[in-house]
């Protein structure tokens, strides 16, 4: 790497940690050059010396995570959006979207989007800007109670997606891997086993949209988005 500020250093070590090519970095104040390294605190400090910094990540933020969806503070129905739904029927809408949902008289208990295809997402909106740090998702929940309609219905779920973040909700960013790629997250194997993921590094988001990549039988979830308030 050519030479840099120890600032721009810092902004190469938050991206490179938010893609998960790094566990942590350094500056050479001799130098002007960056490092990013897969080994721990200990390993750098050891080699270190009056010319090289080690650059951490603040990783206690994640202490107080908490879920944005449906937690204390928990958002609106309306605050949660979708790019289609099934037969457009509000039962299949984002209403039923949460972590935890199960099937009532008014939603199946999971959003089911209405196409199976790369362009579909789940979006929520939360109540102010906040440190995202996580996701959690679900598959679709198997309608066991006859009073509801669909019974015995259905065995959808999520098996891959992207993060796609905005911090004003109009223009967004997708989480991007090493190479530059989007990053794939892993999804669901069954129905109702929540699937937690956190970020390497939190970014700071106002909308956070979840674009699923592979589905079995039809794309259909529940989730929700850990985090804090940055207010």
């Amino acid at each position: 790497m050519s030479a840099v500020s120890r600032i721009q250093c810092e902004a190469v070590c938050v991206k490179s940690g938010i893609n998960g090519c790094c566990r942590i970095c350094g500056y050479n104040t001799a130098t002007k050059t960056c490092f990013l390294s897969f080994d721990h605190e200990d390993d750098l400090i050891v080699h270190s010396d009056d010319t090289r910094m080690v650059l951490i990540p603040d990783r206690t933020v994640y202490e107080d995570a908490e879920y944005l969806v449906n937690g204390d503070n928990p958002v609106s129905d309306a605050q949660i959006s979708a790019s289609s739904v099934w037969d457009n029927d509000p039962g299949h809408g984002s209403k039923g979207a949460r972590l935890y949902s199960t099937p009532s008289l008014t939603t199946v208990g999971a959003w089911a989007a209405g196409y199976s295809n790369a362009n579909q997402y789940i979006q929520v909106q939360f109540n102010g800007l906040s440190h995202v740090m996580g996701v959690a998702i679900q598959g679709r929940p198997v309608n066991t109670d006859a009073s509801f309609e669909y019974l015995g219905c259905c065995s959808q779920r999520v098996t891959s997606y992207k993060l796609i973040y905005s911090y004003d909700c109009a223009y967004f960013l997708t989480i991007k891997d090493c190479n530059g790629s989007d990053r794939i997250f892993v999804g669901n194997t069954d129905q109702n086993t929540v699937v937690t993921t956190m970020l390497p590094t939190p970014v700071a988001a106002l909308c956070v949209k979840i674009n699923p990549v592979t589905w079995f039988e039809h794309i259909s979830m529940r989730f929700d988005i850990l985090g804090r308030s940055i207010n």
